[in-house]
């Protein structure tokens, strides 16, 4: 049986390549406007940063779907989401191969960060939540 292609690769793939294509100017000129947040205040990583402004040049806050639930406004219906990295947490690292050196298995013993691509959508494309959702919320 065929494992489904997960189609956050290849957004994440899509997304890669453009920034590669950009000069390093032009990343600078990204990043030196001002900075996306988060629902929750703060600034975005340079490279979410990237991501996000490639996907919506107007972004200014992001936040997932049941984040903005909670502040009290909703997902418009129809709009696309952006997709930046979000760590999945530490994992510990397995040993690739024996080695003779001292500090290498203690480096390969380091606990690693894997990230995934997570929707999220920028305040524009959220609206209130009508009064009587919003209390439920």
């Amino acid at each position: 049986m065929r494992k489904k292609e997960n189609p956050n690769k290849e957004k994440a793939r899509q997304l890669a390549q453009q920034i590669a294509n950009m000069t390093d100017e032009q990343k600078a000129q990204w990043l030196a406007r001002v900075p996306i947040l988060t629902i929750d205040g703060s600034a975005l990583s340079g490279n979410n940063q990237l991501l996000a402004a490639l996907q919506c040049q107007t972004a200014t806050m992001v936040g997932g779907f049941q984040q903005w639930i909670a502040a009290g406004r909703v997902v418009q219906e129809g709009q696309s989401a952006l997709y930046i990295f979000a760590p999945t947490g530490a994992r510990k690292a397995e040993a690739s191969a024996p080695s003779n050196e001292a500090g290498a298995a203690e480096a390969a013993e380091a606990p690693t960060v894997r990230f995934v691509m997570v929707p999220v959508f920028d305040v524009a494309q959220t609206k209130e939540l009508p009064a009587e959702r919003a209390a439920a919320a």
